[in-house]
C-alpha cells in the first residue's frame, strides 16, 4: 500500500485553522477512511488541532538563546508521530502548522527526515497577497496569547525577519530543495480560487478522499478573525505593560462600545504597492515554476485603495488609548455587577434550599 504524506505549511492568515479544526473535529473518523491525522504533542494551548510543537521543537533547537518553548524534542516527536501514523494504518496522512512556513531553511531540512519513511511527500502551501498578509499577520501576533508583540506596525514592516516571511519564493524553495519541485502544491488565497470553502479546495488540492467531505459536510465557521485595528493597537499597548488579558471577551467589549472604530486595514496604497513591486519577481517564478502559469501572474485581484488609509497607519498614542479603553472599562463594570447580583440571588436561593432540606431532615428524624 502506497503511504503519502501531507505536509500543510500555511502560511498564516489562509483558513489553516479551519482547515486544521475540521481534521482534529474527524480525528477519528479519518482514521476509517484511510487518512491519519496524528495528535503527537498537546502541551501547548493549540497543540489539539495543529502541529504546533512540532515546529516549536525545531525554534528550540535552532534558537541561540536555548529552549524557548515548553515542548519535547524533535527526534522524541518525530518517532511518536511516526508510531501513531504506522499504528492507524492509513495510506494518507497530513501533518499541519503554519509555523512550518517561518523563513528558515533548516525546518524543511529536518522534517526531510520523513522521505524515508514514505512513498511520496507533498508539500502543500496557501499563500496569500503580501500586502494583505502583512495587514492580517500583524493582527495575530499582537493578539495571541504566544507572540503578544508590541512593536509598531510600522516598525514591524521594518524587521529583516518580516521581508524574509514575505518571500514567498525563497521558502518555497528551500522546501523544493529537500523533497522536490513536483512536489510542491500551491494555491493562491483569494476568493476566486478557495471555493467552496477552505477545506473542500485543500482536499482537492491535495487529492484526499472526496467521501469524507459527503459524510461529514464542512460547517461554516470563521477563525481567527483580524479585528479593527484600533482593537489591535490596544492589545499591544497591554503588550507593552505586560497586562495578560483574555482576547475574545476583551474584543467583544470593544466592538460593542462606542469607541469609534475603522477597519482591518493598515496600508495606504503607495505602501502597498511598493509591497507588490518589491516582492513580483518572486511572484512570477512561482507562477510559472509551480503553476506552470506562463504569463508569470501569481495574484490576480488588484492592488487598490481603501478607506481610512491616506497614508499607511501608524497606531495610537497612549493618551487616544483611552478612547477604547474607558468604554471597555465601563461595559465590564456594569457586566461585573450584574455578574454579582446573580450571584448574590443564586446564594439566596442556596441558602434557602439548603434551610428546607434541614427542616424537613429534622422533622423525619422527630417522626421516626
Amino acid at each position: 500500500m502506497k503511504k503519502t504524506l501531507l505536509i500543510h505549511i500555511g502560511w498564516h492568515k489562509t483558513a489553516t485553522t479551519a482547515i486544521q479544526s475540521y481534521l482534529a473535529r474527524h480525528r477519528k473518523k479519518l482514521v476509517k477512511h484511510g487518512v491519519c491525522y496524528p495528535v503527537i504533542e498537546v502541551r501547548s494551548v493549540y497543540g489539539k488541532i495543529k502541529h504546533c510543537d512540532f515546529f516549536a521543537s525545531i525554534v528550540n533547537e535552532l534558537s541561540p538563546e536555548g529552549k524557548k518553548y515548553d515542548v519535547g524534542p524533535f527526534d522524541e516527536l518525530f518517532h511518536r508521530s511516526l508510531k501513531e501514523i504506522r499504528a492507524s494504518g492509513c495510506p494518507w496522512s497530513i501533518i499541519s502548522d503554519e509555523g512550518f512556513s517561518a523563513p528558515h531553511p533548516e525546518i524543511a531540512k529536518r522534517m526531510g527526515r520523513y522521505r524515508e519513511h514514505f512513498d511520496a511527500i507533498k508539500i502543500v502551501a496557501y499563500i496569500r497577497r503580501q500586502d494583505l498578509f502583512l495587514e492580517s499577520f500583524y493582527a495575530q501576533i499582537v493578539k495571541q496569547e504566544i507572540s503578544r508583540a508590541g512593536v509598531p506596525f510600522d516598525k514591524f514592516m521594518q524587521k529583516p525577519d518580516t521581508g524574509k516571511r514575505l518571500d514567498y519564493a525563497m521558502i518555497l524553495d528551500w522546501w523544493a530543495d529537500v523533497f522536490g519541485m513536483e512536489n510542491i502544491l500551491v494555491a493562491p488565497f483569494e476568493p476566486h480560487i478557495i471555493v467552496p470553502d477552505p477545506v473542500t479546495h485543500f482536499f482537492g488540492l491535495t487529492g484526499l478522499p472526496a467521501v469524507i467531505l459527503d459524510k461529514w459536510p464542512v460547517v461554516e465557521a470563521r477563525y481567527n478573525i483580524s479585528p479593527p485595528r484600533e482593537v489591535t493597537e490596544f492589545y499591544r499597548h497591554m503588550n507593552l505593560k505586560r497586562a495578560d488579558f483574555h482576547e475574545n471577551v476583551l474584543t467583544e467589549y470593544l466592538l460593542h462600545s462606542d469607541a469609534p472604530l475603522t477597519d482591518t486595514k493598515y496600508l495606504s496604497l503607495a505602501d502597498r504597492e511598493r509591497i507588490f513591486e518589491d516582492y513580483q519577481a518572486g511572484n512570477a517564478k512561482i507562477a510559472k515554476k509551480y503553476l506552470h502559469r506562463e504569463d508569470g501572474i501569481l495574484f490576480e485581484e488588484p492592488v487598490r485603495d481603501y478607506p481610512n488609509c491616506g497614508e499607511t497607519w501608524t497606531g495610537l498614542k497612549p493618551y487616544e488609548v483611552l478612547n477604547y479603553a474607558m468604554p471597555a472599562i465601563g461595559g465590564m463594570s456594569s457586566e461585573i455587577a450584574r455578574l454579582r447580583n446573580e450571584n448574590q440571588r443564586i446564594g439566596s436561593v442556596r441558602k434557602g434550599i439548603y434551610r428546607f432540606l434541614l427542616r424537613l431532615y429534622r422533622k423525619l428524624a422527630i417522626t421516626k
